[in-house]
């Protein structure tokens, strides 16, 4: 591109920021104001989307219709299809919506599939697949929305919505764990199907209790598998007591080759990730012989919590390929003498650049160059300027570029979807050139690429992380670690827990640490802005390093789960190796987070100084002194 079409670009881009802003507040004089400079631009028709929206209260259906016709297979279209549809809705236009929502091809959202299936009604066009389509929506374990109420209602004044339809429904509460639905439901079946709900809902409420009076000499269907949930809600609090009912009960449901053989093993593993005494023995039973994968690696983590490490080799055996067992089998082995067996253990594990192979390549007794194993992916020009070229590859990179960010990651994922081989390894590139990271990482994995280190691990806002982790006295390899696992760089994206931004923070401890540093907290925006969120996250994690003393690995994991939990997890008395307590902490997403981050934080520290970081470097001890 010619230094004045750059330049012509960056105007473009800074004159749609300012239409579309104002666009989606319904004034539309902006974008005429630069309607020449926009013409021909590739995000046109999001300028108008972004209007029409906003103002689809005061729209003819005509215009609308007009701009989802032209935009038809456009999300640009989809979401003024979408936002008309609620209009069209809201005041009774039943045959206009049906054609809008056929033209769209439907919404799996149960909102608006309901209101399609009001409008059939309304409209006089039932037929057998209506009744097909009403019933798919109420076979449900959820609540559904209100709309469905006047769909639900036709089905039982028909005569279709039978009894079994019901009793199938209420299966289906009941396998959710929605006893309220439940509840509901049996109110129009018999006695017996209320007091089947009453019975599960005894034992979420008191599963001790409940357990006490099973089994029972009943034919109920669904016995065992309500005494397996109680084992479950029970393990889940008090793992002993509850292994206590699954030895009275699980050989009365056919030992075994019972529902209950789940649920014992489940509870077995909820005593060994609360470290309770007897849980090694809960897990023998459930797998003597070590064939269940699971229970195998939680006994070798009690015998590693324990310091029991002749029980560690014994449970390692010969430990196949994988780096973890690898590494602990030669700790193991050089905890009883063998150094030359741990040695060959380690050679095998630091093959691999996770953290235990960093671990294992650290302890071997040799003088070998420590290397991450980057292999650059090389550039094809030609296959890279076609794929520059295409209008849906533009159009993702605008919406990047523009600050549309997850518009640009959907229009992304559909002009990448079929992309294979060396075209998708060139869009991987193509996407680190753009600076949009988290397409570039997501897309290299897709293709392959593990080997390159640049794509994989950008030095994303470095300037920012280097300033604010030397004010704080942290590393910055530490801070691009964290972003790098928390959201793959991405300034806009929020998780199912409500966390958002750059580094994933709660709205709540974005709050909190911006009265620390005085910094104007406006909720939502200042987590979607990359640049608050990073000086907020890494003042998170500067004090999460305060908390507990300094320790590395510690003030990951508290990132990760909280620092109360964290506090929890720490010995009681003595000291644990920092490897042995990280290995054992018991969630399973924080202790993969801890390994991912540190593993990261030592590859963003090549990255940056194009040194090998010692990993031992980042293990301190675990003591209980930072519990509070």
């Amino acid at each position: 591109m010619q230094p004045g079409a750059d330049a012509r670009l960056e105007r473009q881009r800074a004159a749609f920021r300012r239409a579309f802003a104002a666009a989606e507040r319904g004034d539309r004089s902006v974008a005429e104001e630069y309607a020449d400079l926009l013409d021909g631009y590739v995000l046109q028709p999001w300028l108008e989307s972004a209007w029409l929206r906003a103002t689809v209260a005061r729209r003819s259906d005509e215009e609308l219709g007009a701009f989802v016709a032209a935009h038809a297979d456009h999300r640009a279209g989809r979401e003024v299809a979408l936002r008309w549809l609620t209009r069209l809705a809201a005041r009774g236009d039943w045959a206009r919506y049906l054609e809008v929502h056929d033209a769209i091809g439907g919404s799996a959202a149960p909102r608006l599939a309901c209101l399609a299936a009001q409008a059939r009604l309304l409209t006089d066009r039932i037929d057998a697949d209506w009744y097909d389509d009403a019933l798919a929506l109420w076979h449900s374990g959820y609540s559904r929305p209100d709309e469905c109420d006047p769909v639900f209602d036709h089905l039982r004044m028909s005569g279709a919505l039978t009894a079994e339809h019901v009793r199938a429904r209420l299966a289906l509460a009941i396998d959710a764990r929605q006893f309220g639905l439940a509840r509901f439901l049996a109110r129009s079946l018999t006695p017996d199907d209320r007091a089947r709900i009453e019975s599960w809902q005894r034992m979420a409420d008191n599963p001790a209790r409940a357990l006490a009076g099973y089994p029972r000499d009943s034919d109920d269907a669904d016995e065992a598998a309500r005494v397996r949930y109680g084992l479950l809600v029970l393990g889940s609090r008090d793992p002993e007591r509850a292994w206590a009912h699954w030895e009275r009960l699980h050989e009365a449901y056919g030992a075994n080759e019972s529902p209950l053989a789940e649920a014992g093993r489940r509870v077995a593993i909820a005593a060994a990730r609360r470290y309770r005494t007897g849980a090694d023995d809960m897990l023998a039973t459930i797998s003597p012989n070590g064939s269940d994968r699971d229970v195998h690696t939680w006994r070798t983590r009690v015998a590693l919590r324990e310091g029991n490490w002749a029980r560690a080799r014994e449970l390692l055996g010969d430990a196949a390929d994988d780096p973890r067992d690898l590494f602990w089998l030669g700790r193991a082995l050089e905890a009883e003498g063998d150094t030359d067996a741990a040695e060959r253990a380690w050679a095998r594990a630091a093959r691999s650049r996770a953290l235990y192979g960093q671990l294992a390549a650290e302890r071997m007794d040799d003088e070998t160059p420590r290397s991450f194993g980057h292999v650059p992916t090389p550039l094809d020009p030609l296959l890279l300027a076609a794929l520059e070229a295409r209008p849906d590859i533009l159009e993702a990179r605008e919406l990047h570029a523009t600050g549309l960010d997850s518009r640009g990651r959907a229009t992304w994922a559909q002009a990448t979807r079929d992309l294979e081989g060396p075209a998708l390894a060139q869009a991987a590139l193509l996407a680190h050139r753009w600076g949009w990271h988290s397409r570039a990482i997501a897309t290299a994995a897709r293709a392959g690429l593990m080997d390159d280190l640049e794509v994989r691990y950008p030095l994303a806002w470095e300037t920012q992380f280097r300033t604010q982790s030397e004010a704080l006295r942290i590393p910055a390899s530490w801070s691009l670690g964290v972003a790098r696992n928390e959201s793959l760089f991405t300034p806009d994206i929020a998780s199912g827990a409500g966390a958002v931004g750059l580094m994933q923070l709660m709205p709540a401890t974005g709050r909190e640490v911006a009265g620390e540093i005085d910094l104007p907290y406006q909720g939502l925006s200042t987590l979607i802005d990359p640049e608050a969120n990073l000086r907020l996250g890494t003042r998170y994690l500067h004090n999460m390093l305060q908390r507990f003393d300094a320790n590395l690995v510690v003030a990951t994991a508290a990132y990760n789960a909280g620092p109360g939990r964290v506090s929890r997890w720490l010995p009681d008395d003595g000291e644990l190796d920092a490897d042995v307590w990280m290995e054992t902490i018991p969630i399973d997403e924080t202790r993969d987070y801890v390994q991912r981050v540190l593993a990261s934080k030592a590859i963003f520290h090549w990255r940056q100084t194009g040194e090998w970081l010692p990993p031992s470097s980042m293990l301190t001890p675990v003591g209980n002194g930072a519990r509070r």
